[in-house]
């Protein structure tokens, strides 16, 4: 008689409700280390910056976790301060790296609890690009109809 073999790691797995358990999982380390930064983290270099916790991307052994932050300086910076903060706020984020990963263990009730590393997430400049560039169209005053006859 023929053994079948099982997969290891399905993927995709979803429960009753059609939700995937890595999205939950995703989901909730976004909320608790979102807390943390705004509770817990006391560093100048993240003071300077708003930030917000984007997306987490957990692997499926929940070995490690990619944390997507979007970082807004004050308005009145100048495009290069911005990015400069945005660049002190990650490595700030990293350095605590240790910190979060140990107060989110203590408070999640997990059987293991990803190392985190924090990235800025580069969609959002991409989309303040793109708004400002379609505000200079706009003032322009540049007409795109047609003479007509």
């Amino acid at each position: 008689m023929a053994r079948t073999l099982r997969p290891h790691a399905r993927v995709g797995v979803r429960d009753a409700a059609g939700v995937d358990r890595m999205d939950k999982v995703n989901d909730l380390l976004r909320d608790t280390i979102a807390e943390v930064i705004a509770r817990e983290l006391k560093d100048p270099r993240l003071e300077r910056t708003m930030l917000s916790v984007t997306e987490v991307r957990a692997s499926r052994d929940l070995r490690n976790a990619t944390v997507l932050i979007s970082a807004m300086a004050p308005p009145d910076t100048s495009s290069d301060d911005q990015s400069q903060a945005a660049a002190q706020a990650i490595d700030a984020l990293n350095g605590a790296a240790p910190f979060v990963h140990r107060t989110i263990r203590r408070s999640l009730r997990m059987k293991r609890v990803p190392w985190l590393s924090f990235e800025l997430d580069q969609r959002l400049a991409g989309a303040a690009e793109m708004q400002e560039r379609l505000r200079g169209l706009s003032g322009s005053g540049t007409s795109t109809g047609t003479g007509g006859s």
